[in-house]
């Protein structure tokens, strides 16, 4: 690994689909990385940063600013997928569901919205504190979200009804939350660090570990398959083993801890291959899976139509050569053309009209949304165009 002076200020930092690259959160543009500290990227289309979160299955690295502004953009591509304004203020609270993909912002009012790049609003708007939030996190399951606000509250809620499940008062308002991959949460309240077990599953009555440090702490993260919590606090970065927080068996086939650089390079290759569109991204997780019967079925009826389409019978004949050219053979594979280009032309013509058709539907249907608006009482003065 490397270690260089960014010469400024640096708000977020994450690591990319291998870990051979990094994105930096500058004071003004996002920069990427490599293992060594050369520049790969300067992102000025990412401007004013403040937190960041990659989605590994999409090759997708979302950004949330200062400005409030939320955007997705493909590393893979190195094309901004998508893009909006949230008008919630200041984004400095941001997260991930590893389940679905969805981004969770916390705002200052309290509230807490899901994006989706394929929308422009939020697909989800909850009221979860009184204060200002000041975490958010979602466990491995993507069924549980725990927040905490600046009144020192923290509190458990089930995504898959939108409900609380528990809330708790703790010893200070906890500026960063993470949950392990075995269900633990760790919260970082001012210099101290607390970890709860089972705080989703029952109700928790006081903190499985508690360690107290002598900066504030800035941001915590679990290392993934090991018993160790990372912590960025004021004087560096300390770790943390806390037992039974890490997973004891790892899938080599979805991550290999021991895996060579020839075994990397395979999977990157196949991970980009197997890349999931950002248009698959939704609250339904299993949707994915899941296959678009109606669609299928009107595919597969026009495919066999085309196949099976049958032109008027022809009565053509082909003319008697000499040499050997009006052969039986070459005599049927003269006509068996001639039926092939009069089933192509048939073809043709049936796109075009679908074409034509599909054209009028559209212009009909726009046409119909513009003269659905809602009747008022000054339609009558307006003039009439003949």
């Amino acid at each position: 690994m490397c270690e260089f002076n960014a010469m400024e200020t640096v708000q977020d930092l994450k690591w990319l689909h291998t870990e051979n690259m990094f994105a930096v959160a500058q004071k003004q543009w996002t920069y990427v990385y490599d293992n060594e500290g050369l520049e790969l990227h300067c992102l000025k289309t990412l401007d004013c940063v403040l937190r960041m979160e990659f989605l590994p299955y999409h090759f997708l690295l979302a950004t949330a600013s200062s400005k409030g502004y939320v955007s997705w953009l493909d590393i893979s591509l190195g094309k901004q997928v998508s893009g909006c304004v949230t008008h919630m203020g200041r984004l400095d609270v941001m997260c991930q569901n590893p389940q679905n993909a969805i981004i969770h912002l916390g705002h200052s009012g309290g509230t807490v919205t899901l994006w989706s790049p394929n929308v422009k609003e939020p697909l989800v708007r909850m009221l979860c504190h009184k204060t200002a939030v000041r975490g958010v996190a979602v466990d491995v399951s993507g069924m549980y979200m725990a927040t905490a606000a600046a009144d020192r509250t923290l509190k458990i809620f089930d995504l898959r009804s939108w409900k609380p499940l528990h809330s708790y008062k703790i010893g200070a308002g906890a500026n960063s939350l993470s949950f392990s991959q075995t269900g633990l949460l760790a919260a970082g309240l001012g210099n101290i660090v607390e970890v709860y077990k089972d705080c989703c599953a029952t109700t928790m009555t006081s903190p499985y570990m508690t360690h107290r440090l002598t900066s504030p702490v800035h941001s915590l993260q679990f290392c993934p398959y090991e018993d160790v919590l990372g912590v960025g606090h004021g004087h560096g970065f300390t770790s943390l083993l806390i037992p039974g927080c890490g997973e004891a068996n790892f899938d080599a086939m979805e991550a290999n801890p021991y895996q060579t650089k020839k075994q990397r390079q395979e999977w990157e290759v196949k991970a980009l291959l197997e890349k999931i569109q950002p248009e698959l991204i939704s609250l339904d997780a299993a949707e994915i899976g899941k296959v678009n019967k109606p669609a299928l079925a009107i595919k597969l009826d026009a495919r066999s139509k085309l196949l099976f389409l049958k032109p008027a019978k022809s009565d053509f004949e082909p003319k008697f050569k000499k040499k050997g050219k009006s052969k039986t053979g070459k005599f049927e594979a003269r006509k068996h053309g001639r039926r092939f280009e009069e089933k192509r032309e048939v073809i043709k013509e049936s796109q075009q009209l679908k074409k034509i058709a599909q054209k009028d539907m559209e212009e009909s249907s726009n046409r119909k949304a513009k003269n659905d608006h809602p009747k008022s009482a000054l339609d009558r003065f307006k003039s009439v165009k003949s």
